[in-house]
């Protein structure tokens, strides 16, 4: 992946990763996030200040969203380096797959792409992100790998 694409990746990885350090449930956020109007508008995007912005200038537009609907937890039961995997791996799908975030959210599941965190360690994520697509049948571009 050149080089551009992977920040975008790794400024989601931190909106993930801020979301964790919130104690916010990371499933139901996950699916909140990639279903709201500002994934769409600025992450959907081809160009936005927000791929580069920091996690905090982006939640503070994520989280009114959401009408207070998250829910804090007192324990996650992931850590904050699966939680921010998670998050670089749903842009990744998007910037190779004709999906918008929340296609992908209904057609990926925030466990499927956690379980694959171990295989990313291994083989790295441009394997695994190529595995995911042919396992849930989404079209992909192989030159955007």
């Amino acid at each position: 992946m050149e080089s551009g694409k992977y920040d975008i990746c790794a400024g989601q990885r931190r909106i993930y990763q801020l979301a964790y350090k919130k104690n916010l449930s990371m499933k139901e956020f996950s699916d909140l996030y990639l279903r709201s109007d500002f994934c769409r508008r600025e992450f959907d995007a081809e160009w936005s200040r927000f791929h580069l912005e920091t996690a905090e200038e982006s939640m503070d537009f994520i989280l009114p969203e959401t009408g207070g609907s998250l829910k804090e937890v007192t324990a996650q039961d992931i850590d904050i380096d699966l939680a921010g995997y998670v998050g670089f791996m749903y842009r990744y799908l998007f910037l190779i797959t004709p999906y918008s975030s929340a296609e992908l959210a209904d057609r990926v599941s925030f466990e499927d792409i956690a379980n694959t965190v171990d295989e990313a360690t291994i083989k790295g994520e441009d394997l695994v992100v190529e595995e995911i697509c042919m396992k849930h049948g989404l079209e992909y571009d192989a030159d955007k790998i």
